[in-house]
């Protein structure tokens, strides 16, 4: 059910089905139109990794909200987690798509990635037209995963779930474009294939960024960007702007694919709002696995944590050993086949990484 409620300052507050912490709320206030899948951080991080991320992420929600919340052509939802269970992953789980920031607005979609840099991150090519990234921490340099091949992932998810649920939110071809709509396609009904869908890198303020070797951002069709947090907003602004003006010129070579796919004006409302309806929070992850913390032989609690080859618990009843978990519970990532999802150990806390969502698991603490 759909309620409007006048508040004190005039202002309607749409609100979408029951209350729920964390739910959308549409909001007209003074003239000015927002939907917002608030920034949410439920406990404060006790690894000092998952706390630089988090961080990272509350800056770029505050510059984002900064920028546009005033905005009405444009909508921004923080932390969605969609699922899609007619695409399962390869242990029958459904596949899960992570977004930490999500920009939508009527010639697209922004994804941005936030990353926490204290010091230093290189980007370089991979000699095969893709990116190779490292970061710099104490003089040394790792290697870390591309988060432009990540939002990229990302990007390909929301894709295929808008595409799939299309006749929900975008309406058919023009009168005028129907027939040649349904000779090239078979359809008239209007779709997310063709939808731009830019990446955006938002590095933290405190961090550097070197490109080396010539490398420069993916600009065909449409610019990508490695950026400070606090200029994204401006890129994408600029961005918007070159799609209205492809827009108005039509079939301009001069501005290349921008400004040809658009939504109608509610439709980019629709969309947004039918976004933030999805987000699937995390449900059933415990901040310790506690089911998972016990022996595989007697089933006892009575645990100590230990490493050989790798990381497992051994039981102080039967002292037998129990693996650690080697398995992504956001994605499915596995440790075991892919090495995607690997513990680490933090002043007695252990956590698993994993490098395909981006997620830290906090499975066991020391006694």
């Amino acid at each position: 059910m759909t309620a409007l409620k006048k508040t004190s300052s005039s202002a309607l507050v749409l609100r979408v089905g029951p209350r729920l912490k964390g739910a959308p709320v549409i909001l007209t206030i003074l003239g000015s139109r927002m939907i917002v899948k608030p920034y949410e951080q439920a406990t404060e991080p006790r690894d000092a990794r998952q706390r630089a991320g988090a961080d990272a992420e509350r800056q770029m929600a505050h510059y984002l909200h900064r920028s546009f919340h005033e905005d009405q052509e444009v909508f921004v939802l923080h932390g969605l987690r969609l699922e899609d269970r007619t695409k399962p992953e390869q242990d029958g789980s459904p596949s899960v798509c992570q977004i930490d920031h999500l920009v939508v607005h009527r010639f697209g979609f922004f994804i941005i990635e936030s990353k926490s840099v204290t010091e230093e991150v290189r980007v370089r090519p991979d000699g095969s037209d893709g990116d190779e990234w490292t970061r710099m921490h104490r003089r040394r340099e790792t290697g870390m995963p591309s988060p432009i091949q990540q939002a990229r992932r990302q990007a390909d998810f929301l894709r295929s779930y808008l595409q799939h649920h299309r006749q929900e939110l975008v309406g058919r071809q023009s009168f005028g474009l129907r027939t040649i709509a349904k000779v090239i396609h078979g359809t008239d009904q209007r779709g997310f294939k063709s939808a731009p869908i830019q990446l955006v890198v938002a590095v933290s303020d405190q961090g550097k960024i070197r490109r080396l070797d010539g490398w420069q951002e993916p600009r065909d069709p449409f610019q990508t960007y490695v950026t400070k947090a606090d200029l994204v907003p401006d890129k994408i602004s600029k961005e918007l702007e070159r799609h209205r003006k492809g827009a108005k010129a039509g079939n301009s070579k001069r501005y290349g694919e921008y400004g040809i796919w658009s939504m109608e004006e509610p439709e980019v409302e629709d969309v947004a709002r039918f976004l933030a309806q999805q987000h699937v929070g995390r449900f059933g992850v415990s901040a310790t696995r506690p089911t998972l913390a016990q022996c595989r032989h007697c089933g006892s609690k009575d645990l100590a944590a230990r490493k050989r080859y790798s990381h497992y618990w051994k039981c102080c009843v039967c002292e037998k050993n129990t693996p650690m978990p080697a398995e992504c519970s956001a994605c499915g990532a596995s440790g075991k086949q892919d090495k995607k999802a690997q513990i680490r150990k933090d002043n007695g806390h252990y956590f698993l990484d994993c490098q395909e969502c981006g997620t830290s698991e906090l499975i066991w603490t020391d006694a």
